[in-house]
């Protein structure tokens, strides 16, 4: 039962943050129009994924976490 409690807060947690991200990107870039942030948040969005994309990567080929007694 605790997992799915779990579960469920993680998901309204990660919902709430995606939802507020949209609501800023909304009301800067479509509500006041300023293009002056545009072109950094642009590149700040393409350095995270890409830095997520590396650590995904290097989980996906790591095969030791497979072996471990834990699992």
């Amino acid at each position: 039962m605790n997992r799915v409690i779990a579960g469920l807060c993680t998901t309204l947690i990660v919902a709430a943050l995606v939802g507020a991200g949209l609501w800023t990107i909304v009301d800067t870039y479509v509500v006041a129009a300023n293009d002056g942030y545009l072109l950094e948040s642009v590149a700040t969005a393409v350095i995270a994924f890409g830095f997520v994309f590396v650590l995904f990567v290097l989980g996906a080929r790591s095969d030791r976490w497979l072996r471990s007694p834990y699992w």
